[in-house]
């Protein structure tokens, strides 16, 4: 016996031996994020083969207990699991890194639903908000170009404040608006152009220059700060956007901003930039021949004045020629004045960001301020953002949310597009060239205050006295707002309630100024619009497991939309005393009222069915009834509109080391668009000035009123394919899409003896099919180099198959030189770019009249004014802290009428006009004149190209060189717009359409495009 209980003590004693051998430490550190570099809180840390575990705190760190030689697991859901083994040191600091087999596993769908990218059975584009802010655009819509396959983003000619050009998957309607819905954190916003309201008085109307001018007012998209935004989701297809109704006929653009985090004490983000606007000058004109007439060079000042904007004078020769100014300078060449007029503009942002928060409560607030000096003197934008960003755990099943976003916007001097009156862009362009603009014609106008003219036209307004004293001056105040409670009855049960409002403020003040040559006594429009969209929705929500194999998300819920439009405009004409603009002061005084309200009413449903997490059923349907649509001879407000779609993981059944990952996806969905715009089906009445004081009324329709109308019908069918390889190293997505837009809402021209020049009808079928396809990759990726590479492309086949009757074409646009317009014609794609072509014989050559001038022949159709191919290469490097990356956008398939070449050679200003100038007996000036006014088709140029879209060098200091007290120092270079890698347009850009409305494909008098150079500061502590 005592022999047993030796040997059992001296195993005791083994033991004991065995476990001072190893002893317990404590092992501390800090957890940090390589994406970010920020601390990461609730990271799990284990000691691997053990049940010890324990979390980082808010500030990434944390302690734990582990024996010699252990290894202690970092995990964090989305990022790879970390493993290190203990060695001498009792400080372990980890950097977790981004799980690329999770990265685009949750995507953010109509209503802010959220799903796992897997269970989606139609094509979407995530856009993270940093890809936004990296090279600098005021329009944060503009920096999509060139980021999301299908979607076309052009900047029309109006400068850093204009309206973008955004066209999901083709044009959605035959003459109304394309652009996509916007919603902000829930809330759909109103993005129209304000101009167009403003102005015309129509709510509807986009884009506000057209071929009489105008002034392009900005968007709604344009009031967002890009430093507040987390994340873009694009809803390209029916499918995808169908549960927005009506609403959804042209695609979804869902904006998700900043919200806060749990964090230890406050966060400190601020962000500044200082970028410089440079204009490219494309212009190639000749400057062999002078300023003068029919090859002779001005003998006196009112020769001079006359031929200011005449090139058909002699050949330069240096000798005195008298000017328009009275002075005689020698007869050279001037090839700046296009460079000397516009000035280097500039942009200033700063945003100072505060975050914080607990578990259970969290913030985020954000001001920002930008201020901009645009390239054409005296024009500036400045701009407030302010952004909160609340979420409260109200108990254990109660979550309330609320986003505000406030802005404030003052824009000076927004630019005049198009014709000639009060454009500077018009006038600096066609200057003589032998004139020294800014010498002869600046500062403008006389010391009495009148314009110095320097053409005998009166309607070219000299450049410099429209910068300096035209007014188109706007002011807005927008707050759009989101309040949301949601009750978790059960883990898988919720029911939420959400009021979310856009409303706005704005004013426009336009004044031709006293001592303008076509209007000396001035005139003044003083117009304002008060715009509020309310929705209330309550939704219910249902996820859990209702079979073995069979999981539900569904959600059923009910909108009510409510919007109202004030409009006043007020103007006046002929300023009483001169220089005092005011409304009161004019002797002519004009005023009009318009009230535009509507509502929408809407229950809605969704179920997604999912089977052992590889096939997925995606079901929705929307019911809208519209106040719009109302009318004494039709009950008809009601429609459905219903989605399908499904996707298959097919890698799920698949053991492959190459492929990580393969989905197949399939839907078809149908929506509306158009039923929304108010007073289309009866006779509508407002104020239409005053008679001795009494106020007056009329109609307001400008078109017979159609009691039966509809909103068009859009259909769509999609499929696609998804894979990746080599741990996601390479990713393939295909999208085949095919959309039809039926019975669009279209103004018909009718008989005059109705009284009215059109009529609204439900007529035509637009269809757009096409590809989309988007590679990614990986090639080089280890400890301190990685190398992302991204491409996209599209192609999207559109085309008119019919229209109302047996009408075979309708016109949407005119350029203003009225020979060349943008049509609608059956057989062919969207939007045609019409001119005259020469009138050939039946081998195609040139017939000429007997002065030996060519014949014009007939109006034809040179392509659509619509991109049709469109492609995006993005590359990022990183190298330790270094980082560089760059963006390539190319358009192709779009042909643009350039009114600047028609003017420019009927001027004598292109190089063509040198041919045959000192021909004898051949009157260059008068065959030129009546070729460029005449035969149109000679402007019709293609309008591809290729550009160098951004550029960004970025470094990230070190947080050891701060001892670790700042979370985050970063400095960029940044640069938008660098290069145009290709174009074909001759002496213009070929991205200057001057308006964002279906009638793309004209251009003339618009702000020159820029490319703009910068640095970004980002401070985070």
């Amino acid at each position: 016996m005592k022999k047993y209980l030796r040997i059992l003590l001296l195993v005791l004693l083994s033991g004991i031996s065995a476990t001072a051998l190893s002893q317990q430490r404590t092992i501390t550190g800090t957890v940090t994020s390589e994406d970010d570099k920020q601390p990461m809180p609730s990271v799990t840390v284990v000691v691997k083969g053990t049940a010890t575990a324990t979390q980082t705190d808010l500030d990434g760190k944390y302690s734990i207990k582990a024996s010699d030689g252990a290894t202690l697991a970092f995990t964090y859901v989305g990022y790879v699991t970390k493993e290190v083994k203990l060695g001498s040191s009792n400080v372990i600091n980890v950097t977790l890194s981004l799980n690329s087999k999770q990265l685009g596993e949750v995507v953010v769908t109509a209503l802010g639903i959220k799903k796992e990218a897997r269970s989606v059975g139609y094509a979407t584009g995530q856009v993270k908000g940093d890809e936004l802010t990296q090279a600098r655009e005021v329009n944060v819509a503009n920096a999509l170009a060139g980021k999301v396959a299908g979607v076309s983003v052009a900047t029309p000619a109006s400068g850093p404040g204009g309206a973008a050009n955004v066209i999901i998957r083709g044009s959605s309607s035959l003459t109304g608006s394309s652009q996509p819905l916007y919603v902000l954190n829930g809330v759909p916003m109103n993005n129209s152009n304000s101009g167009s309201a403003i102005i015309t008085g129509t709510a509807s109307t986009e884009g506000s220059a057209g071929q009489y001018g105008g002034a392009d007012l900005g968007d709604g998209i344009s009031n967002i700060n890009p430093d507040d935004i987390e994340s873009i989701s694009v809803l390209k297809g029916a499918a995808a956007a169908a549960l927005y109704g009506s609403r959804a006929g042209a695609g979804v653009i869902m904006i998700t901003t900043k919200s806060g985090k749990a964090q230890k004490g406050i966060g400190v983000d601020f962000n500044t930039t200082y970028q410089v606007d440079e204009i490219n000058d494309f212009t190639n004109y000749q400057y062999v021949y002078g300023s003068g007439h029919q090859g002779l060079k001005p003998t006196s000042v009112e020769q001079a004045l006359n031929d200011g904007a005449s090139s058909w004078g002699a050949r330069l020769d240096g000798s005195s020629v008298i000017q328009l100014d009275g002075v005689s300078r020698p007869y050279v060449a001037q090839k700046n004045n296009i460079k000397d007029f516009y000035r280097t503009g500039g942009t200033f942002t700063n945003t100072l960001a505060l975050n914080g928060g607990t578990e259970t409560a969290a913030f985020r607030f954000s001001a920002s301020k930008l201020d901009n000096n645009g390239v054409i003197p005296n024009s500036s934008l400045d701009r407030w953002s302010f952004n909160l960003g609340s979420t409260a755990k109200l108990g254990k099943k109660v979550t309330a949310n609320v986003v505000v976003n406030y802005t404030i916007e003052d824009a000076k001097n927004r630019p005049s597009l198009s014709d000639a009156p009060g454009n500077s862009n018009f006038g600096i362009a066609f200057v003589a060239n032998s004139i020294q603009a800014s010498q002869v014609l600046a500062p403008g106008y006389h010391p009495d205050g009148s314009e110095i003219q320097f053409t005998g036209n009166t309607f070219t307004t000299n450049p410099y006295f429209a910068s300096a004293k035209f007014v188109n001056d706007t002011h807005r105040n927008r707050i759009i707002a989101n309040a949301s409670l949601r009750y978790n009855i059960f883990d898988w049960l919720f029911v939420q309630g959400r009021v979310v409002q856009d409303a706005y403020n704005d004013r426009f003040t336009s004044v031709t100024p006293t001592g303008t040559a076509y209007r000396d006594l001035g005139d003044m429009r003083d117009n304002s619009s008060r715009f509020s969209e309310l929705n209330a929705d309550v939704l219910v929500g249902v996820s859990r497991a209702i079979a073995k194999d069979l999981t539900l998300d569904a959600n059923i819920g009910a909108n009510m939309m409510k919007r109202d439009n004030e409009i006043t405009n007020i103007s006046g004409s002929s300023f009483s005393i001169p220089f005092l603009y005011t409304i009161p002061n004019t002797a002519n005084k004009t005023n009009s009222y318009f009230d535009f309200r509507s509502r929408i009413n809407s229950i809605y449903a969704t179920a997604d069915l999912g089977y052992r997490n590889f096939l997925y059923l995606n079901l929705s349907l929307r019911n809208d009834w519209y106040s719009t649509l109302a009318s004494p001879s039709s009950d008809k407000v009601s429609y459905l509109y219903p989605a399908v779609s499904s996707s298959f993981v097919f890698s799920e059944f698949l053991k492959s080391n190459t492929l990580s990952y393969g989905k197949v996806r399939v839907g078809y969905a149908e929506v509306g668009g158009g039923g929304d715009s108010p007073y289309q089906t009866t006779l509508n009445y407002n104020i239409a000035g005053t008679i001795n004081g009494i106020p007056i009324g009329q109609i307001t329709n400008g078109s017979i009123p159609n009691a039966e109308l509809k909103p068009r019908a859009i259909t769509e069918f999609e499929a696609g394919t998804e894979v990746k390889f080599f741990q996601n190293r390479l990713g393939i997505d295909l999208t085949y899409y095919n959309k039809k837009i039926n019975d669009d809402i279209v103004p018909v021209t009718t008989s005059v003896a109705t009284g009215y020049p059109s009529a609204v009808l439900n007529v035509g079928r637009l269809t757009n099919s096409g590809w989309e396809l988007l590679l990614t990759g990986t090639p080089i990726r280890n400890n301190d180099f990685t190398w992302n590479v991204s491409l996209n492309g599209s192609v999207n086949k559109s085309k008119v198959e019919s229209l109302a009757g047996d009408l075979t074409s309708i016109q949407i646009g005119i350029g203003r030189t009225e020979t060349a317009f943008i049509q609608q014609i059956v057989g062919k794609e969207a939007s045609q770019v019409m001119a005259f072509d020469y009138s050939r014989d039946e081998s195609g050559n040139i017939l000429k009249g007997p002065n030996g001038v060519p014949l014009r022949g007939n109006l034809i159709a040179y392509g659509s004014g619509n991109y049709k191919y469109n492609t995006g290469l993005s590359n990022e490097f990183k190298y330790k802290n270094f980082n560089l990356s760059f963006l390539i956008d190319g358009k192709w398939g779009a042909k643009i009428f350039s009114g600047t070449n028609a003017y420019a050679t009927g001027a004598g200003l292109t190089q063509e006009t040198l041919v045959d100038r000192d021909k004898a007996g051949f009157d260059a000036q008068s065959y030129y004149a009546n070729f460029g006014s005449n035969v149109s088709g000679q402007f019709v140029e293609d309008a591809s190209f290729i550009k160098l879209r951004q550029l960004v060098l970025g470094y990230d200091f070190p947080l050891s060189m701060f001892n670790n007290k700042i979370q985050g120092l970063k400095i960029s270079f940044v640069a938008r717009n660098l290069a145009v890698l290709m174009k074909h347009t001759t002496n213009i850009d070929p991205e200057s359409n001057y308006n964002n409305t279906a009638a793309q494909g004209l251009e003339l008098g618009g702000v020159p495009s820029t490319r703009s150079f910068g640095l970004n500061l980002n401070f985070k502590f």
